[in-house]
Order: structure tokens, then sequence, then C-alpha cells
């Protein structure tokens, strides 16, 4: 995995409204235009920021995920998620 190209990703949610629009309506024809694993694909999509983060992801950019609930991925279901890794 490169944990790079996955923040490179979450800073242009955050920096690019066009783009953060499509992740928010239709995330895999964005995501297709971003030079990630497959791994780090289906994570993005199915909002798993543990595994993410396990792979070496900044916790904090990722935050940034459910700022905009890119993939559905809410606040209370984010910090779940990243509990749940950190106790691991």
């Amino acid at each position: 995995m490169s944990a790079y190209h996955v923040e490179k990703l979450c800073r242009r949610i955050l920096h690019d409204a066009a783009f953060r629009a499509r992740m928010q309506s239709e995330p895999a024809a964005a995501l297709a235009t971003v030079p990630l694993s497959l791994g780090e694909r289906e994570a993005v999509l199915s909002g798993d920021v543990g595994w993410l983060y396990r792979h070496g992801a900044s916790a904090f950019l990722l935050l940034i995920l459910s700022r905009f609930e890119i993939c559905g991925l809410a606040l209370p279901v984010f910090n779940r998620r990243m509990r749940a890794e950190i106790k691991n």
C-alpha cells in the first residue's frame, strides 16, 4: 500500500470541490482516476478507515473522509472504526 496516494486523495477531497462532489455522488468513478491499489480502493469505498490506518495512512487526514461523509462514512462510524483499530 502507498499511504502517500491515500493521503493525497484525502487532501484532494478537502481542496478540490468538484472532485469532492464527485466522490460524494459517484465514488467508484472518481476513484478510477486515482492511482490506488485494489485494497486501498476497496477500503475507501467501504469506509474501512481502520484498514487504511493500519496500512500507514494518517488518522488526521482520514478524518477528511468523514468530514464530507465520503462513501457514507459519518463521524460516529469513523470514530467507532478507528477506536476498534487502535485497541488492537
